[in-house]
């Protein structure tokens, strides 16, 4: 008897501090540009149904890039979680327009120090699905690692550095190249319904600087929607861009 009664104290407090950790770094708010190249491990299986419109100003020929999407997430171990994404693109050029499949994401991140700061390590692949003409079917690897820090009860610091082989086009030329991403923000926990996100991401050699600022509602503790604009200040990234998303937990 005495044994079941230390268990189940046991594994109340191990939720307890599990809940808590999390609570510290906001665990149950995701980033938006870097959902995956975060420092968060999940403790359940997840599913995100995201819309991005990005859209560019390129020597004066409009183009908006559509696309629609499913983000899973599954725990592997407690310190562990694989991940992928899959979904459609339409390209929408002054010329004309295309659709097609979206090259097929599959990654996965470690948590290496379980402490205050949080910091993970993860790498993906894409699988060439896609068409060329919507600017997929690209072999893309990749490796980074993440961080989050407690700035103060409501304030959590996030940055990721990576590095990335792409062989997306550079300035609608083909140079398969490696490079750097950089990516930083904060997360500010308004109420225990709604919290605010900024980031801001660069990638070298594409010229590529995003600044974005977004909101997470949440319904309750399965349940949120998020949106966020973003602003391209430099000449590789979108000129605006709209990321919408429904998250649930199962």
């Amino acid at each position: 008897m005495k044994s079941k009664v230390m268990s189940g104290i046991l594994l109340v407090l191990t939720v307890c501090s599990t809940a808590y950790a999390q609570n510290e770094t906001k665990g149950d708010i995701r980033l938006f540009q870097s959902f995956f190249e975060d420092a968060h491990i999940t403790t359940e299986p997840y599913l995100d149904t995201e819309f991005d419109y990005s859209y560019y100003d390129f020597n004066r020929t409009d183009l908006g890039v559509y696309q629609l999407a499913l983000r899973l997430g599954l725990p592997i171990n407690p310190k562990t979680e694989i991940h992928g994404r899959m979904g459609m693109v339409h390209v929408d050029p002054d010329n004309g327009s295309e659709t097609g499949m979206a090259d097929v994401y599959i990654g996965g991140r470690h948590l290496i120090i379980d402490q205050e700061t949080k910091v993970t390590a993860g790498g993906f692949i894409t699988i060439p699905t896609g068409r060329e003409k919507t600017w997929e079917n690209n072999f893309d690897a990749g490796v980074y690692s993440a961080l989050r820090h407690p700035l103060s009860e409501e304030i959590v610091l996030t940055g990721t550095i990576g590095l990335v082989y792409t062989e997306k086009p550079l300035q609608f030329a083909d140079d398969h190249e490696a490079i750097l991403r950089l990516g930083g923000g904060a997360i500010y926990q308004y109420s225990n319904e709604v919290s605010f996100i900024g980031e801001a991401v660069i990638e070298s050699r594409y010229d590529y600087m995003l600044l974005s600022g977004g909101m997470d509602y949440k319904f309750d503790r399965k349940s949120s929607i998020r949106g966020a604009l973003g602003v391209g200040v430099d000449d590789g990234a979108p000129d605006a861009q709209v990321l919408l998303s429904f998250f649930i937990l199962f």
